[in-house]
């Protein structure tokens, strides 16, 4: 196990919190290779897929995160194509690597894909039983949408980035069809539960 990576502030914080997988997939990229913010967030939604809500004012909000814990650090440079001027590119430190060690080891909470759901159920009424069929009618079709998106390939990856792409698709997939059959069966037990009290 790789020692404990710290920030200025004495404490690891980056690796907690909400964001703290895409901080860590962000170290990732710029590991591969040192890009500005809007090359990152493009990257960032490609390697991760359409599942993701990737917003490239977000990505810039996290990379300044880990320049502040010391993981990242913004460099001016003049552009590479023929626009003149200057941008911002961050490049990793004597740290990141360690730091995106310490993060694909570390298990992080679990998070639910259905939570805005779990507070409606939580709190509706009976009477609010067309709005909530209505918001699990919608979610089942996102849930569709996005499984047909990340079906897994059939054939054996020919490169590392393919085995990994592959691997990340196949457990959104899984994940898909388990929301999928927990919206099925809520429908149906909603629907019983209607049928019984008319």
């Amino acid at each position: 196990m790789v020692g404990a990576v710290r920030s200025k502030s004495g404490t690891a914080k980056w690796i907690r919190g909400r964001s703290a997988h895409l901080r860590g997939a962000l170290l990732g990229l710029v590991l591969e290779r040192p890009s500005h913010g809007g090359e990152l967030a493009n990257r960032l939604a490609t390697r991760l897929g359409e599942t993701w809500r990737i917003d490239s004012n977000d990505v810039y909000r996290l990379l300044q995160n880990l320049q502040d814990e010391g993981l990242v650090q913004a460099r001016e440079e003049p552009r590479r194509d023929k626009r003149l001027g200057t941008r911002i590119v961050y490049h990793p430190t004597e740290q990141t690597s360690a730091a995106l060690t310490r993060w694909v080891e570390t298990l992080l909470p679990r998070e639910t894909f259905r939570l805005g759901l779990h507070a409606k159920l939580a709190v509706a009424r009976e009477q609010d039983v067309p709005g909530l069929r209505s918001a699990l009618m919608q979610h089942k079709r996102e849930c569709l949408m996005l499984a047909t998106l990340m079906c897994p390939g059939d054939g054996e990856p020919g490169s590392w980035g393919a085995l990994f792409m592959d691997c990340t698709r196949d457990g959104i997939h899984q994940m898909l069809q388990t929301e999928l059959d927990w919206v099925n069966r809520t429908l149906r037990r909603i629907d019983e539960y209607a049928a019984q009290r008319s």
